[in-house]
């Protein structure tokens, strides 16, 4: 049995009940690649061959030919970093110490099980893998697939001036329909940080803003500035900033300004290309921004780096800044120290007139946030000034 052509996770499922088997396939069908199989050495001899695109291991206590705790223990020294899940209806102690002890599983499951049930535990049990970095192999590869598949697209969330609400710009973010339905878009981007997939993904995204650059201008206006978030390893690559270099100029030709971002967490890799890419950018006048500048609160010798243009104020820090007077204070301290070194000050998901009219008296540029608009698909932006 071979793995089918999917970007579906792959689950090993082995179990002498074939009524479950078929059922199981049934309702899984669509949100899992399911390879099932009731021998358990010949589910071994499959696995050996096919663990790198395994995601999860599910096997019944019970099988002709081995039970479902050596199984599982054969399948642990063949995948050790697969997650195992154990089904039975003995619930005994020796056999789930045993399975938890030598077969290392991850989950012991009681049948019957429904099948509603089993799907909820199979997200689970993938959506953990995915963040304690087990899939950090994985992602990159499922999202590949999507992009094959051309499962992405933009959305734009606006941006206005503080002083008037008037719209500046917006934000261009990329959104992937069928792969969010399984996973959340923040836990896709994380599972393909520092991967060459982000420069192939950014690549197109890039092409989408090109077709789009004429409608971008119609409903921004002339002088149009839009932001997208750029991987600081894309930077670190000189072709790739070759790349952005050229998409620049070709969005200045229809009268739209590109602002890069790069979020703060992940600026701990900058090295001395990144260093040497970023200031030729800054050179150029391309605008660079720290995105969520805050959340670190030890963050504040990135402002030594002269090739930064501004900073965007971390949206849980501007969420709880009117209920919380040290954070309150913080982001009027952050807005002062920006101003008096020349930088741009934009605040991120503010979502009430509050909290808009207070970072206006504290000197904040810009705003972005539901507030003034939801990111959505630019034939759906409205010009105009932002009333609240």
């Amino acid at each position: 049995m071979s793995v089918a052509t999917t970007d579906l996770p792959t689950v090993l499922m082995v179990d002498d009940d074939e009524n479950l088997l078929a059922s199981v396939c049934r309702s899984l069908s669509g949100t899992f690649n399911l390879v099932k199989y009731i021998n358990g050495e010949a589910a071994l001899e499959w696995l050996s061959r096919n663990r790198s695109v395994v995601q999860v291991i599910v096997a019944d206590l019970v099988m002709p030919t081995v039970d479902g705790i050596n199984f599982l223990k054969q399948a642990c020294r063949c995948a050790p970093d697969v997650p195992r899940i154990l089904l039975t209806g003995n619930v005994s102690a020796v056999p789930l110490r045993e399975a938890k002890e030598h077969a290392k599983v991850s989950q012991i499951l009681t049948k019957p099980i429904s099948s509603m049930a089993l799907k909820e535990v199979l997200s689970r049990t993938i959506g953990d893998r995915c963040k304690a970095g087990h899939g950090e192999n994985a992602m990159p590869d499922i999202v590949s697939r999507a992009i094959d598949r051309a499962d992405f697209t933009t959305v734009i969330q606006p941006r206005v001036r503080a002083s008037d609400f008037v719209r500046t710009g917006g934000e261009v973010l990329c959104r992937m329909p069928d792969l969010q339905k399984r996973f959340d878009i923040g836990q896709i981007f994380e599972g393909c940080r520092n991967q060459p997939v982000m420069n192939r993904l950014t690549m197109c995204v890039m092409e989408i803003m090109i077709d789009l650059a004429p409608l971008y201008r119609e409903a921004l206006g002339p002088g149009a500035r839009i932001s997208m978030n750029i991987d600081p390893c894309s930077i670190s690559k000189n072709r790739f900033v070759c790349s952005v270099s050229d998409f620049i100029d070709e969005m200045l030709e229809f009268g739209v300004e590109i602002e890069l971002e790069i979020d703060e967490k992940q600026l701990n890799v900058m090295d001395e290309n990144f260093a040497k890419n970023a200031k030729f950018l800054a050179r150029r006048g391309t605008r660079l921004f720290i995105d969520g500048f805050g959340a670190d609160k030890g963050a504040f010798e990135l402002l030594r780096n002269e090739y930064f243009a501004g900073v965007k104020l971390d949206r849980g820090l501007i969420g709880r800044m009117m209920g919380n007077r040290s954070d309150d204070a913080f982001v009027s301290w952050i807005v002062q120290i920006c101003r008096q070194i020349g930088y741009s000050v934009i605040a991120v998901g503010v979502e009430n007139e509050a909290t808009a009219l207070c970072l206006r008296e504290y000197g904040v540029e810009e705003l972005q946030g539901y507030l003034f608009g939801m990111p959505q698909l630019l034939e759906e932006l409205v010009p105009g000034k932002i009333a609240i």
